[in-house]
């Protein structure tokens, strides 16, 4: 693993390769080519440079987010961790991207949610949340930082349920676009979780990716198994935990 090292203050950016535009300045990073020359300039200056080999972890998921990454050069794998224990690949991030927005989340702390690592050899710079902020928006580092922290925990979310899906059968699809329902639209008695909202079949066939023929089965099977009802063209969670641990599981 290479050692942190600054850019010498004469001679910014000399090495550092932005294919993307053709030229060796953050005027051709695709991330930051809409901001001003002196946003630009002021992100150029708070921006700590580092190098890692292919295959070295920039961060893993949980640790705590504080600062955001500009690929400079190289790519980045993003992946994020499934509850069967599968990663489930994301992205593949080129020169010119910025990653670690979950550093912008109530401006920093949170958990991160992705693990980070160098998939070629690769050179990121990195910067504090606050700083980013500031250099986006000065004066109004705050308004933009509550705007941006609100956005990205919502976008947090959508990723979190996508990777889900992804490494989820069909079961466990069902199981969790149910419990998801619930929590919703659910309303418990002593028979469970009433859905006062009524879901058709389809409309769980669209939430977990499946043909209707094959949730159909499912809910077949969940309602055979006592973990489901339907009463009066509502459905009915009896066993909530039990349905979680079948999401947990696939």
């Amino acid at each position: 693993m290479s050692h942190a090292a600054r850019v010498a203050p004469a001679e910014p950016w000399r090495q550092v390769v932005a294919p993307l535009a053709g030229d060796r300045s953050l005027r051709g990073l695709a991330a930051v080519k809409r901001l001003r020359p002196e946003q630009r300039e002021a992100l150029e200056r708070r921006l700590v440079v580092r190098d890692y080999r292919r295959n070295t972890i920039v961060y893993r998921p949980d640790e705590e987010a504080h600062t955001l990454y500009v690929v400079l050069a190289g790519v980045v794998r993003l992946s994020i961790p499934a509850p069967s224990g599968r990663r489930v690949l994301m992205h593949l991030l080129p020169a010119g991207e910025l990653f670690g927005h979950t550093a912008l989340v109530d401006r920093g702390g949170v958990p991160r949610i992705f693990e980070a690592v160098a998939y070629t050899d690769a050179r990121l710079g990195r910067i504090d949340a606050e700083d980013f902020l500031e250099v986006l928006a000065g004066r109004d580092a705050h308004a933009v930082g509550d705007l941006a922290s609100f956005l990205t925990e919502r976008w947090i979310t959508l990723v979190q349920r996508l990777a889900r899906f992804l490494a989820q059968d069909l079961q466990g699809r069902v199981a969790a676009s149910l419990i998801e329902a619930a929590r919703g639209f659910g309303v418990e008695d002593a028979r469970g979780y009433v859905l006062a909202l009524r879901i058709t079949q389809e409309a769980i066939a669209d939430l977990s990716a499946g043909s209707l023929r094959k949730v159909n089965a499912v809910l077949r099977r969940f309602e055979q198994q006592g973990l489901i009802a339907k009463e009066n063209g509502r459905i009915v969670l009896r066993h909530l935990a039990a349905l979680e641990a079948l999401a947990l599981a696939s």
